[in-house]
């Protein structure tokens, strides 16, 4: 039985495998006519992977464009959700760079290209640093009556965040409105991280996000109103001189016993350091009050004005 299977098998084998593969060739070309190869391109989003722990993690581009090639009858069903972008960030550093886009094809399809190829990728590692909190009281209370004493929960606030963006807070304020208040009064007030230039940083986070705050209210004080006097410490580097010096604002209300405040005819600042001072520039200080002495608020603006030796 086996020696006849054998033997036909055999017969006319040379022939027998020319018509094999003729017949591949036709069913091949009947294919490619009925079923041709095409390309198409998909706009799809971009994954990241293996992402550190502890970083901020901004990128350029959130797609990118793929565009593959195979049999027409594949993209009759196919959509973007069938194909997947995506960056590995494993191992990836502090800073800017450049990443490879992979691709995740479904069977059967053959990728052309990705556009773009690859995407920038921005790290910044997640840190904490403690600021001042300072409360500012703005408004006046009723007739009569002016601020003694404004107490906070804690001088001191945690700021976390993007280093960038924590780097650039210099202090955290919280301000509270006197609104004609004409007794002493408690408060939860929200608080801000501000930068060198008085605004607001975006993408930090302020721990505490809000301070409780108590403000004593004082009767039968009395008031003067007293110019301000910056104070510096330091000489400005070599090859500078300074120029305007300007307080904002220039005079302020004081408040205190008579007999205190007969002799008081100022109020100087804190000392602003001019030896690190290379260009123009606006500071926020304190008021450096005598004893018994009070303000509504103790914060005043200086505008510094440096030039170049002539």
């Amino acid at each position: 039985m086996m020696s006849r299977i054998n033997s036909i098998f055999r017969r006319n084998l040379p022939a027998k495998i020319v018509a094999l593969g003729v017949a591949v060739v036709l069913w091949v070309v009947v294919m490619n006519e009925q079923n041709p190869s095409i390309e198409s391109t998909f706009t799809v989003p971009l994954a990241v992977v293996n992402s550190p722990e502890g970083y901020k993690v901004t990128k350029i581009e959130d797609t990118v464009k793929i565009r593959v090639r195979g049999p027409r009858s594949l993209f009759v069903s196919a959509t973007a959700e069938d194909f997947r972008a995506y960056v590995d960030l494993g191992g990836a550093e502090d800073g800017t760079q450049s990443y490879k886009v992979q691709t995740a094809l479904p069977q059967g399809f053959e990728l052309v290209e990705v556009q773009p190829e690859s995407v920038e990728f921005h790290l910044d590692k997640i840190i904490e640093k403690q600021v001042h909190a300072d409360i500012i009281v703005t408004g006046s209370s009723a007739p009569g009556t002016t601020v003694a004493k404004v107490t906070q929960t804690s001088p001191v606030v945690t700021i976390e965040g993007p280093q960038s963006a924590v780097e650039s807070v210099v202090r955290v304020v919280g301000y509270v409105g006197l609104s004609g208040n004409q007794n002493d009064f408690d408060l939860q007030v929200p608080l801000a991280a501000l930068n060198a230039d008085g605004r607001e940083v975006q993408g930090v986070k302020v721990v505490p996000a809000s301070m409780e705050v108590s403000v004593q209210l004082a009767r039968g004080l009395t008031k003067k109103i007293v110019t301000i006097h910056p104070v510096f410490k330091g000489s400005l580097p070599s090859g500078l001189t300074l120029g305007d010096v300007r307080t904002d604002p220039m005079k302020i209300e004081i408040a205190g016993e008579a007999k205190t405040l007969e002799g008081v005819s100022a109020v100087d600042t804190e000392e602003i350091d001019l030896s690190s001072l290379t260009e123009s520039k606006k500071f926020t200080v304190k008021l450096h009050l005598p004893s018994g002495v009070t303000v509504t608020n103790p914060e005043v603006n200086v505008s510094i004005a440096v030039k170049k030796e002539s």
